[in-house]
């Protein structure tokens, strides 16, 4: 940039050097944040020569003091103490003013008693106990534990007898010591200080800092100067020495002095002229105004002179903060949310972040041109450029996004070409950018096309998600899917695993509700399942839910003869001929076929009715069976267990164990007792253990008798039922074991 000329320059109406331009930019490289042309910015230029006034003073100050030391001399050696306010301390050396103020005097610590109170104990005469640290109590370690007990130093007092004052509470006097007296003087202190004192707080007393330095000057301090007056001499200048109007000079600007203690050493006149130069420039909208002055040229860093500076550097600072707020949000807005925008987000990126770092130097750059009233200097070639990048680096950044959009119709070319990994990309970028009715249509399309890769319930969990939602393809994911359910279960059916085809057909229920012939699928699984009963019971109950699923001619026979078996044998009442084993064993079959059949025959009265009828006769036939003196085998049948446990089958005795002894294999007593370990207890068991009393004894009117009365918390209560005996043993109120006939644990 060509340098701007300055009001009149190029007429040479100014009579400024040319290096005023260069004086100016040498002071713009020691302020922060100052522009790197700023001469470039200079409107005007005004001259004028500037008269100031400097006197220096040296002052000399003597500080009157006491010295103290100890003494045991009694009389005074001077009439008595010395008032300091008579003194003065410029009359004589030190050796002099000690000579004129020497005296013995009584000791201001101890008031002349020789004594004080002791430091360490503060006159107690006892101190803290250095082993326990003033608590009492210390820590004894034992083996396996620890515990605090009496200091044995201090006994639990936590204090001690002080050894600096052998616990008598004073020392002797440092002050004197122990005499009560002390020897006194008077001395001084010397200190020098420089005050430097100017006529004017121009700016060019502070564009060269050697004028208030705390010194007197001498010629090379001055070089930059025309010296006009120049004095110096011990003490005060002032008084006849001077010319009247320096003089006065002196004396207005000789510092005050404290009338004993100061005096004046030296002191140092000097006036001098300056070729002072007011450089004006604008920028940022405001004008500063740089002091130039001296033969160097140097510059006063005055608030004005460096206003304009550090307003830009505080609008740059916030332009700077905006730029990269808004550039954040603006890059933020526009970046893609998948990652199908992966390769679109790094140039949105990049230009967003090249545009808010040019925009920032573009800012500078405005800042600086920015003149008063809202006019500009030529704009710069490096803030041209800058301009022109941030605009094109934020304008590429929505065209990039716009062009970098997914769309609809890629998605279906990349499903229709098998690209199902790009296909999945897009249909996220669209679901997560532009959920349009089309668009969800074309996912839904992508998804079936994938469940059409997959199998089992990977395939059926994607279909129902397109099922669930109310798009155009949702029919059609509902039918695959129930199309896909049926033939998992008719392969299963195929398979001969008709236990998994029903639970597939229960897991399925809701999906399976409105597919076509599901009812017929059920009714062939039931059957299936059906064909491995073992008894008619089973048979009966497979027929019913089959014809329940899905009614036919053959279904309704196979029914009808299965009730007709179940009757039959609901109705025998004929205990076949054998041994006792055999006859039971028959009686619990009767008992298991009414049971089963009373659960699967719901809704057919009749047949529930015979049930009940068979079931109360077949427990009626197995209660009349004694269990002592019944072979074990037969015990075990009766009492309903299997596999040799001491648990029974009955309800009544569930969480009992029922021990039977035996002599050549036939009953003789029961031993019963709780089966968990830990909790014998047969508390609440009462109903069974009667029903067990009247089996064991065949007395149907056995009772179990309540505990007698005693004081012990262990007692025992025998009777007999019949001829055979009974034992029960209580703790306290609660029923522990039982013992019918000879039984032992």
């Amino acid at each position: 940039m060509a340098s701007t000329p300055y009001r009149d320059e190029e007429k040479g109406s100014t009579s400024a050097s040319v290096d005023v331009r260069a004086a100016l930019r040498s002071w713009a490289r020691t302020e922060f944040g100052a522009p790197r042309r700023l001469d470039a910015l200079i409107t005007s230029v005004s001259e004028r020569d500037e008269l100031i006034a400097r006197v220096a003073t040296t002052v000399i100050r003597r500080d009157l003091g006491q010295e103290r030391v100890p003494t045991h001399e009694r009389r005074s050696r001077t009439a008595g103490p010395v008032n300091p306010a008579s003194l003065d301390p410029f009359s004589g050396t030190l050796e002099d003013l000690r000579t004129r103020t020497e005296h013995v005097d009584r000791c201001g610590p101890c008031s002349g008693s020789g004594i004080g109170p002791c430091p360490a104990c503060g006159g107690s005469g006892r101190q803290r106990c250095g082993n326990c640290s003033g608590s009492g109590k210390v820590v004894k370690h034992y083996k396996k534990s620890s515990k605090y007990i009496n200091c044995s130093v201090c006994r639990g007092g936590g204090t001690v007898g002080c050894g600096g004052c052998l616990s008598r509470g004073t020392i002797t006097c440092a002050g004197c010591s122990g005499s009560g007296q002390q020897l006194v003087w008077w001395t001084y202190r010397e200190s020098v200080r420089v005050v430097v004192q100017m006529s004017t707080d121009s700016p060019v007393v502070k564009a060269h800092p050697q004028l208030l330095e705390e010194r007197f000057l001498r010629p090379p301090d001055l070089e930059s100067f025309m010296l006009l007056t120049s004095a110096e001499g011990s003490g005060s200048i002032a008084g006849g020495r001077l010319s009247p109007e320096d003089d006065a000079l002196v004396r207005r600007h000789t510092p005050a002095l404290h009338p004993q203690l100061e005096r004046i050493q030296a002191q140092q006149l000097l006036r001098f002229s300056v070729l002072r130069r007011d450089v004006h420039y604008e920028m940022c909208g405001a004008e500063g105004t740089v002091v130039l002055s001296g033969a160097s040229l140097a510059g006063a860093s005055t608030p004005k002179a460096v206003g304009p500076i550090r307003r830009r550097l505080a609008l740059w600072g916030l332009a700077s903060l905006v730029l990269l707020l808004g550039g954040t949000w603006f890059m933020s807005a526009l970046l893609g949310p998948t990652s199908y925008f992966r390769s679109v987000n790094r140039i949105i990126a990049f230009s967003s972040v090249t545009g808010m770092a040019v925009a920032i130097v573009a800012a500078g750059g405005l800042l600086r041109a920015l003149r008063p009233g809202f006019r500009f200097w030529s704009l710069g070639r490096v803030t041209q450029v800058a301009t022109a990048i941030s605009v094109v680096a934020f304008l590429i950044c929505p065209v990039v996004g716009y062009l970098g959009r997914p769309s609809t119709a890629e998605l279906r070319r990349a499903v229709a070409g098998g690209e199902l990994e790009h296909a999945r990309l897009v249909a996220e970028a669209l679901r997560a950018t532009e959920p349009s009715e089309e668009a969800r249509d074309a996912i839904d399309e992508l998804e079936i096309t994938e469940a059409d890769r997959l199998s089992g319930d990977a395939r059926l969990a994607k279909l129902d998600a397109i099922a669930a939602r109310s798009s155009s393809h949702a029919g059609r994911a509902k039918t695959s899917a129930q199309r896909t359910r049926v033939e998992a279960i008719e392969a299963a059916l195929k398979a001969n695993r008709s236990a998994e085809a029903v639970g597939l057909l229960k897991r399925w229920s809701s999906e399976l509700s409105e597919a076509p012939d599901v009812g017929e699928l059920k009714a062939r699984a039931i059957e299936a399942q059906g064909a491995a009963c073992t008894d008619d019971a089973c048979r009966f109950g497979a027929a019913r839910l089959a014809k329940a699923a899905h009614s036919s001619p053959e279904r309704e026979a196979s029914l009808d003869s299965a009730r007709r078996r179940v009757i039959e044998g609901l109705d025998a009442r004929t205990i076949p001929a054998g041994d006792s084993l055999s006859r039971v064993r028959w009686l619990r079959s009767l008992s298991k076929l009414a049971s089963t059949t009373h659960g699967v025959a719901e809704g057919d009265g009749d047949v529930q009715q015979k049930a009940n009828a068979a079931l109360g006769w077949a427990r009626g036939e197995l209660g009349k069976m004694p269990l002592i003196g019944a072979p074990v085998a037969v015990v075990d049948e009766l009492l309903e267990r299997d596999g040799g446990s001491a648990s029974t089958g009955w309800p009544e005795l569930k969480g009992v164990s029922v021990y039977a002894a035996k002599v050549g294999g036939v009953c003789t007593g029961l031993y019963v007792v709780g089966a968990a370990p830990g909790a014998r207890s047969l508390q609440g068991n009462e109903e069974g253990l009667q029903r067990l009393v009247a089996q064991a004894t065949g007395r149907p009117g056995a009772t179990l008798r309540a505990r007698p009365a005693s004081a012990k918390a262990h007692s025992v209560s025998t009777w007999a039922e019949g001829s055979t005996p009974v034992t029960a043993r209580w703790s306290d109120t609660t029923l522990m074991e039982l013992r019918i006939g000879r039984a032992n644990p």
